[in-house]
């Protein structure tokens, strides 16, 4: 029988997170960055990086890339480069992100569409990333209310309809306003900016949250709550995600209860965990 196109091309591609420090590695991941030819790096904890050298020597520091006189945009399409490349040769590849490889990281979505479209194996892992380390270290589930995620500085500058009944989630709020996408800093007035758009659906003393997961084994979270009002004097950094807890009260459709013959009374039961919420968001 003749073999198809793809079953032609020998090299492969496995993308795969290694969590943000060494306790998160999935056996896996393990497994694959063992068998693999050469394993490309873009973990800046040195403990991930000896953790995955100690599984295969043959490794390569994709974080290198990352110049001052590039665009982060640039550097992204160089790990692309390298990737697709490597594919190319007939290797074995798999590249390792710390966190999650598809949550965050635009390289990994466009190295696998290119190789992919070209017939090439590529296969993406999931891995624990700062959204996972949130929802556990500040006891928040995204059911309770519902949430919302979004980049901060894409969340500032374009329209979103704001539902302020479930949580939200501003990732890279220290990035917040920075356009140029070559400085770990936030842009010029930024802080205020997004500040002034929150209170425009939030009070100025509402509590929010400014956090930051460990990344290293045995250290705790930065878990600073303030006041939206002082929000644009923080102390934040490019890892820092600001959280919003829920503030308006959550209320029934009612045509869509009458679609299904029911009335509030029947939902009681969802009260409770919605109030332990809000009542962990005010102490």
């Amino acid at each position: 029988m003749e073999k198809s196109e793809s079953q032609c091309k020998q090299g492969s591609l496995v993308i795969a997170g290694c969590g943000l420090h060494p306790g998160h590695m999935t056996l896996e991941t393990q497994s694959h960055i063992q068998h693999a030819d050469i394993v490309l790096v873009v973990a800046p904890n040195a403990l991930s990086v000896q953790q995955i050298r100690a599984l295969n020597p043959n490794i390569e520091n994709l974080g290198l890339l990352y110049k001052e006189d590039t665009t982060r945009l640039q550097t992204y399409y160089l790990m692309v480069d390298r990737m697709e490349e490597l594919v190319q040769s007939g290797k074995k590849v798999c590249t390792i992100y710390y966190g999650h490889p598809g949550i965050f990281v635009l390289s990994t979505h466009i190295a696998r569409d290119r190789l992919e479209q070209q017939g090439y194996s590529v296969k993406m892992l999931p891995g624990i990333s700062a959204d996972a380390c949130l929802f556990a270290d500040l006891n928040l589930d995204p059911a309770t209310t519902g949430c919302q995620a979004y980049e901060s500085t894409q969340f500032l500058l374009t329209a979103r309809d704001i539902d302020n009944g479930a949580a939200l989630i501003l990732w890279q709020i220290g990035l917040v306003g920075e356009h140029t996408l070559k400085l770990q800093q936030p842009g010029k007035r930024g802080l205020s900016a997004i500040t002034r758009l929150l209170m425009e659906h939030y009070p100025s003393d509402h509590k929010v949250c400014l956090y930051e997961a460990p990344t290293l084994p045995g250290f705790d979270p930065r878990i600073d709550w303030i006041e939206l009002e002082d929000l644009p004097a923080a102390s934040v950094k490019s890892i820092t995600t600001l959280v919003v807890p829920s503030y308006s009260e959550l209320n029934f459709a009612k045509e869509r209860l009458e679609w299904l013959g029911l009335t509030e009374a029947d939902l009681s039961a969802w009260d409770q965990p919605v109030k332990d919420e809000k009542e962990k968001a005010i102490n």
